[in-house]
């Protein structure tokens, strides 16, 4: 489980902010209310990172946006106080400033450990926010994101989001938990790749079959008066043989495509129905057993009907001609099935015939025959 990232930072190095408690409780009556903010400082880089300063504020004020009404009562901390200074800034309320003693960069790979302690959080219910100024050396503009804070009512407690499987095989869904209190101004709506889903009244969420690696987002809103304090947790599950998503791909050995193509036919049935495990293409022929004059209808007929997203492709093809070559497989057809289509294959016409399909699958799903009802 992960607290939410930004999404449009410009900073060069990575920055994870954790509230502690997570989420922050808001002062209620005379009984104070503290919380710590612990900032782990990261280069992922392959080359090494010479930071001037980095600043770290938070709002200050009694109201919903405002984090604390006492700014001074935030202590600094950090894990290496050899090569850094991190303190209070006291021109700027709300704000602490990590700086070198000497000249210094994070190698990378390297990582700082910080935190602002004992932070005396306002009574309001409402979301805050910290602002992180990173600036470099002989880099003009400093990079700059911004993490939202939110400040839940006392005894409002949520977490422990998680699924109960952190790998699951292609095409099942994934089980998700977690905790939460139920309280009326409380909604709990999970984000994934599909539509939203209100999981107010729910702590066990089933999600749609996954395919490939999915990151989920639960999203907590407590509101209390005109105020709503806003924290979401993450977490992700891995998909093990996904669907291939590429845009450009480098092939240095030996690979297959497609496998080996599904045969199969219609037997006695007029028409049947499957459902595509996985994107392919279904192909077929049909091939009269006699010549059928124009004058006579219908001839032999092949039909599929791809039927996807709401919308529906018939592909469909007919025989008037017996085999005209050794071998020949008479008219032919082609259609492109997406993964979770639905495909209807129907034959007619009175003279006898041959036919046949195959299907060809880009990933290890099946047309799997749909059972009549």
């Amino acid at each position: 489980m992960g607290v939410r990232r930004p999404e449009d930072s410009t900073c060069v190095l990575t920055y994870d902010v954790e509230p502690d408690p997570a989420p922050i409780q808001v002062a209620q009556g005379s009984t104070a209310k503290t919380a710590t903010l612990r900032i782990t400082v990261t280069n992922h880089g392959q080359s090494a990172v010479h930071l001037e300063s980095v600043r770290f504020t938070f709002p200050v004020g009694s109201g919903p946006e405002e984090l604390s009404g006492n700014p001074g009562s935030a202590e600094p901390q950090a894990d290496d106080t050899t090569r850094w200074r991190f303190g209070l800034d006291e021109e700027v309320p709300g704000s602490a400033l990590l700086e070198p003693k000497r000249s210094a960069t994070v190698p990378p790979g390297g990582q700082l450990e910080l935190a602002l302690a004992h932070i005396e959080i306002n009574s309001e219910v409402g979301t805050s926010k910290l602002t992180i100024e990173e600036r470099l050396k002989n880099v003009e503009e400093p990079g700059g994101e911004v993490w939202p804070l939110a400040k839940v009512p006392a005894g409002f407690t949520t977490g422990d989001f998680r699924p109960e499987r952190i790998l699951v095989q292609a095409g099942t869904p994934a089980k998700l938990t977690w905790r939460g209190e139920s309280r009326p101004g409380a909604t709990y709506t999970m984000l994934h790749d599909g539509e939203p889903a209100d999981v107010t009244s729910v702590r066990h969420w089933p999600s749609p079959p996954l395919h490939h690696d999915t990151a989920f987002a639960l999203v907590v809103e407590v509101t209390e008066g005109e105020s709503t304090a806003e924290y979401a947790m993450t977490t992700m599950v891995t998909v093990a043989r996904p669907n291939l998503i590429v845009n450009d791909l480098t092939v240095g050995g030996h690979t297959v495509l497609t496998r080996v193509p599904e045969e199969f036919d219609l037997a006695d049935a007029s028409a049947l129905t499957y459902t595509a495990e996985t994107d392919g293409f279904l192909v077929g022929y049909v091939r009269a057993d006699q010549d059928v004059p124009d004058t006579e209808d219908p001839a032999p007929t092949l039909t599929v009907t791809v039927a996807s997203g709401g919308a529906g492709r018939t592909t469909s093809v007919q025989s008037r001609l017996a085999e005209r070559a050794p071998g020949d497989p008479g008219s032919r057809l082609t259609a492109v099935v997406p993964l979770g289509a639905s495909v209807t294959v129907t034959r007619a016409g009175t003279t006898p015939s041959t036919h046949r399909l195959a299907w060809l699958p880009f990933g290890t799903g099946q047309l799997k025959e749909v059972p009549q009802g």
